[in-house]
């Protein structure tokens, strides 16, 4: 925390707003899908998944709109798998770019929802489920935590998903399900000491 203010809900709404007036497929993943589905967490950036076909067309939007790459952007190297981008306010998108799944199925299959007062593509529990699955990072392993026990996610069609393209990861699906219902212990305090 910079202790700096943004004015993010403004920015975030100018940034959805341009994707989608290019028509730039994509879907809000992270802190503000979680905050839309219910389950608020703090955030100082919205971030969004394209898939790598769209990544310059989304970028190109995106900077007509006031946001710049923090990197050097270079389109004949193709696209990196994100982009840091920020707004001259403070505001922070975080570009992720995809090729496979579960990613392609997430961007076509989003709902719109409102965020920040624009109807925009929201992942669904459901799919946040499954890209916090492909991830070790513990704030994610702690979204995928609070989704199981603070929600009625469909878990059946989390498997069903699976089953078809990433059978693989039934078995990490079952174990990440049963550690969040079952925490392990907190280690013990150590004894008082006197004196």
């Amino acid at each position: 925390m910079t202790g700096e203010r943004t004015d993010l809900g403004k920015q975030a709404g100018r940034a959805l707003k341009a994707l989608a007036e290019a028509e730039i497929s994509h879907v809000v993943i992270g802190a503000m899908a979680l905050a839309v589905r219910g389950l608020p967490r703090f955030t100082r950036d919205l971030d969004i998944v394209v898939m790598v076909e769209e990544a310059f067309p989304a970028l190109r939007a995106l900077e007509a709109a006031g946001y710049h790459s923090v990197a050097p952007v270079t389109e004949a190297d193709g696209p990196e798998p994100m982009y840091v981008l920020e707004h001259e306010d403070g505001a922070e998108v975080d570009l992720l770019v995809a090729a496979a799944e579960p990613e392609s199925s997430i961007v076509s299959e989003a709902e719109s929802a409102l965020v920040f007062g624009v109807s925009a593509p929201v992942a669904s529990l459901e799919h946040l489920l499954l890209m916090y699955l492909y991830s070790n990072q513990p704030k994610h392993l702690g979204d995928f935590a609070r989704i199981v026990t603070e929600t009625e996610v469909d878990l059946a069609r989390v498997e069903r998903y699976l089953s078809e393209v990433h059978p693989e990861m039934l078995e990490t699906l079952a174990r990440r399900v049963d550690e969040a219902r079952n925490p392990p212990a907190p280690p013990a305090r150590p004894p008082r000491r006197n004196g």
